[in-house]
């Protein structure tokens, strides 16, 4: 039993917290036998992702779970922590040509569920393609497990830091007037691009990948709302586990790097957008403005486990069910480690539904980088505005249709009350 921590923040909701999914979409048609052999390999060097979830005394736990992992052949997003699911809180399925691994927040956050898609990936295409492919940088079954990998992040006790060495962020960021804390439906749009080509003018700015997708998709924003009379504020998902000593820990460990955009950047370069950018994420990657950011958690948290009953947490955590983050949220999981087998893969997504504001999730696979913009609000307005900076730069883009984004529900909410595991206490 291992109480979870670090991922409360998606506990403790009224109706759950739907499947956030990672979609690796093939050059051709997925084989079920073969995703089943890969599965049941990847679950074996993954045990801490096959568990439950099990609550005891208004917390909860993570334990071992009888139920092994399936494949299943649907293109409908099933319902984790449900008796269809085997009360597990990761969901694979597959569909033509699209291989999907639905899973919930508070057993790991992006980075935490790559290396499972990694592997599962290696698996499969070994299988499917009768071949031994190269495994460097994949967690397989020859890999030992590090203990570290299922670890909880966050101290038992804030860290000590020096406030004087923080410098202030703005984060009053422009709200978009289309954001909702209701949404009636989340709406998804993808957009891919050429990685070499993005890389390489990333480098001739001198900037990551990441930042120049948050200067591009904040001029993107300035051009549909020019009269704005606040910065528009990229809030950039960032791993937080160098500032907990480096652990390779595959759970939640994120916080958020703040990028104004406001009149002063519209009237730079790129080049020099992206210098002030390394300035401002360097400082706020200090560590004591680090530190500071896990320490927030770590009080968020140790108030949550002073509270005796669920409904007390729930009241409490009800703040997030309609929070907004203005202006929008930037995740970029990063490289996806496929080798060699890259060459099988069209390309790689991470979306989730219940959006209410605006999110761009980024990840690059193969020979592309996929950007999915998620919005609690109907139109394609944002998409088409980031496209017209991307092409505006030389670089070719493709647009998927805007859809309707729902991902699976989740009952371990429920189910987790209802699981038979007890322990024995020692004083």
């Amino acid at each position: 039993m291992q109480k979870i921590q670090s991922g409360q923040s998606f506990l403790y909701r009224s109706n759950g917290y739907n499947s956030t999914v990672l979609e690796t979409r093939m050059t051709e048609h997925v084989r079920g036998d073969c995703i089943d052999v890969a599965l049941s390999k990847t679950a074996r060097r993954f045990p801490d992702m096959a568990q439950k979830l099990v609550e005891r005394d208004g917390s909860y736990y993570l334990h071992a779970n009888p139920l092994s992992l399936h494949a299943a052949n649907t293109d409908r997003f099933r319902t984790l922590g449900g008796l269809e699911t085997g009360y597990h809180l990761i969901d694979v399925t597959y569909t033509d040509k699209l291989i999907r691994v639905a899973f919930h927040h508070c057993l790991c956050d992006g980075r935490g569920i790559k290396p499972f898609m990694e592997t599962l990936m290696y698996y499969y295409c070994c299988e499917r393609y009768g071949k031994n492919f190269d495994d460097a940088g994949i967690l397989t079954l020859n890999t030992e497990i590090d203990p570290r990998e299922y670890q909880e992040p966050l101290p038992s006790s804030p860290y000590d830091i020096d406030p004087e060495a923080i410098k202030a962020v703005d984060t009053d960021g422009y709200a978009l007037p289309e954001s909702t804390p209701n949404p009636e439906h989340c709406y998804r749009t993808s957009l891919s691009v050429d990685q070499d080509a993005f890389v390489a003018l990333a480098k001739h700015f001198g900037a990551t990948p990441g930042i120049l997708a948050a200067e591009l998709f904040s001029q993107a924003v300035v051009n549909l709302h020019p009269d704005t009379d606040k910065a528009v504020i990229c809030n950039m998902a960032a791993d937080m586990r160098f500032a907990v000593g480096g652990l390779p820990t595959r759970r939640n460990c994120t916080a958020s790097l703040y990028l104004p955009y406001s009149t002063k950047e519209q009237g730079l370069g790129i080049a020099e957008v992206s210098s002030q950018y390394r300035s401002l994420i360097r400082e706020q990657r200090s560590e004591d403005s680090a530190k500071k950011a896990i320490n927030m958690q770590v009080s968020l948290f140790k108030k949550l486990d002073s509270m005796d009953t669920l409904d007390s947490k729930r009241s409490m955590m009800g703040m997030f069910d309609h929070l907004l983050l203005n202006t929008y949220v930037l995740s970029y999981v990063g490289q996806m480690q496929y080798n060699d087998f890259a060459k099988y893969v069209e390309s790689v997504h991470m979306y989730s539904g219940g959006i209410k504001g605006l999110t761009l999730n980024m990840i690059a696979a193969g020979k592309t980088i996929t950007f999915d913009i998620l919005q609690g609000f109907e139109g394609d307005q944002y998409a088409l505005s980031f496209a017209k900076e991307l092409r505006d730069l030389g670089l070719e883009c493709s647009l998927s249709n805007t859809s309707i984004c729902e991902t699976g529900a989740d009952h371990s909410h429920i189910t987790a009350v209802q699981q038979p595991e007890h322990w024995h206490t020692t004083a």
